[in-house]
Order: C-alpha cells, then sequence, then structure tokens
C-alpha cells in the first residue's frame, strides 16, 4: 500500500548552490519518511537548479519559476501545492536533524489546540561550525508573554497543520521581509504554538545575510512596529508584558532615529 503523505517541506531556493544540497540531504536522511518535498527554484542564476535536478526522488518536486519573484511569494507559491497535513518550512541554506520530522508530527498528532510546533536552534556559519546555541521560552507562560513583542521562532524551524492555510492566509501584502513572523502572530491569536526543547534545526549565517540585513534595515523597523502595534490592537499586550512591549517599542524607535540620521548624513556627504 502506497503511504500517505503526512508532511509537507517546503524550499524555496535562490542562488542556493552553496548550501541547497546539504537542506535537502537532511530531509533525505529524515527518519520520519511519510513526506514529501516541494523546492522551488526562485529563477537562480548560478548552479542551484542543476544541483536540485540531480536529487532523483520521486517524493521531490521541482517547481523551476521563469522569474524571480522572491522567498515570500516562493514559499506561498509552493504551499498552494502541498498534500501533508502538516506543512514544514526548511529555507535553502540552513538543515534539519534526521529526528525533526518525526518529533514534531508527534507532538501536533498529540493535541488538536497545538497549531505549531518549532525548535530549538544551533547557529552555524559557512563552514557548518556551530557558532551558537539559542533556546526560545519552552512554558507557555513566559512564551505567552514574550512572543507578541519579539519573534523567538525560527522560520526554518515550524511545522504547522495544512488546515491552518484556509483559515489565515499565508501571504500578506502589508509585510515584504519578515514575513514569517507575522504568519506566526495569527496562528497564535487562534492556536497553541510549542517549541520543542531540542536543537533539531541549524540555522546558517553568512556573509550575504549580514549586508541584506543592513541594506533592509528601514523597512524591517517599519514592520517591527507595525507586529507591535498588531499585538496591542489583538489583545496580547497584558499587564505580564507591558514593560517588554514599550521596551521593544522604545528601542526600534531609537534605531529608527539612528539609520535617518546616518542615512541622511551619507545623502549629504555624497550627493
Amino acid at each position: 500500500m502506497k503511504k500517505k503523505i503526512k508532511v509537507s517541506v517546503v524550499i524555496a531556493a535562490y542562488n542556493s548552490e552553496k548550501y541547497i544540497k546539504k537542506s535537502v540531504q537532511s530531509i533525505l536522511n529524515q527518519t520520519y519518511k511519510k513526506w514529501e518535498l516541494i523546492l522551488v527554484n526562485d529563477n537562480s542564476t548560478d548552479g542551484t537548479l542543476n544541483l536540485i535536478k540531480g536529487f532523483r526522488n520521486k517524493k521531490i518536486k521541482v517547481i523551476n519559476l521563469k522569474k524571480n519573484i522572491g522567498a515570500y511569494k516562493a514559499t506561498d507559491l509552493a504551499l498552494k501545492i502541498c498534500k501533508g497535513e502538516y506543512i514544514a518550512i526548511l529555507d535553502s541554506d540552513d538543515y534539519s536533524h534526521k529526528d525533526r520530522l518525526k518529533i514534531q508530527v508527534k507532538n501536533l498528532d498529540s493535541s488538536s489546540e497545538l497549531g505549531l510546533v518549532g525548535t530549538y536552534v544551533k547557529i552555524v556559519n559557512e563552514n557548518n561550525k556551530i557558532i551558537k546555541s539559542i533556546k526560545a521560552p519552552i512554558d507557555q507562560v513566559n512564551f505567552n508573554k514574550i512572543f507578541p513583542c519579539e519573534n523567538i521562532i525560527c522560520n526554518s524551524s515550524v511545522m504547522f497543520r495544512a488546515k491552518i492555510l484556509e483559515l489565515i492566509p499565508f501571504y500578506s501584502k502589508e509585510i515584504k521581509y519578515s514575513y514569517d513572523y507575522f504568519f506566526f502572530l495569527r496562528i497564535f491569536l487562534n492556536y497553541r504554538i510549542k517549541i520543542i526543547n531540542k536543537f533539531y534545526t541549524f540555522y546558517r549565517y553568512h556573509e550575504f545575510q549580514r549586508t541584506k540585513l543592513y541594506t533592509m534595515q528601514d523597512e524591517i523597523l517599519k514592520e517591527n512596529f507595525f507586529y507591535l502595534n498588531f499585538s496591542k490592537k489583538n489583545y496580547l499586550i497584558n499587564k505580564n508584558n507591558y514593560f517588554l512591549f514599550i521596551r521593544n517599542y522604545f528601542k526600534c524607535s531609537i534605531k529608527k532615529l539612528l539609520f535617518n540620521y546616518f542615512y541622511f548624513a551619507y545623502k549629504k556627504t555624497y550627493n
């Protein structure tokens, strides 16, 4: 009998030839076998597509885009064809522990109130050397306190119920960059979220990300204000996390002032 697909894993890739092989291999190595992998090549200009085609596996479905649309829209496109009961996200430069899917499925199967599960995260460099470990709060009280004020979930660590997409669309025109947090926040309004206290996700930090984060800083700050206001509007801010809310709002305001100062100083000097 043909095994039913329980988990759809989504990887959106753009110019990821340096890391995509390890990402895909980490899914092929999973101890849990009832999965499909949706790979979206977002019109890469390097050898990403050739590497993807090198994986001869019927469980891997490849979407090859003729135009670059960005990770957000590429992921949304993949989500529309997922067949699994659960959906796991993995960025193309990150990779998963071999037991990740098995443990996350077990957790989601255990409670219908649970909408999304994440994991602890190991930060690795370009050579797969672990440089930092990140543990998000696993007790519900502390998670409920912190999460409405700042994102403590790694995108590559999540698995969520596919039926959530019928209630909460993944893509939103309001968001450009930190789209994962907005999606998670809306899930949080309707379901319980859990962080598994094991390091099942390896998140890669490299030079391209540092450059990208700097150039996007202004937009990211605007979105941070948006999330804080969203949490307040939806009554996720209360006496338990009001101080944290104010502190983060103040931090964003200071960063915004500094960014504007240095940006206009740069324009005045070079224009």
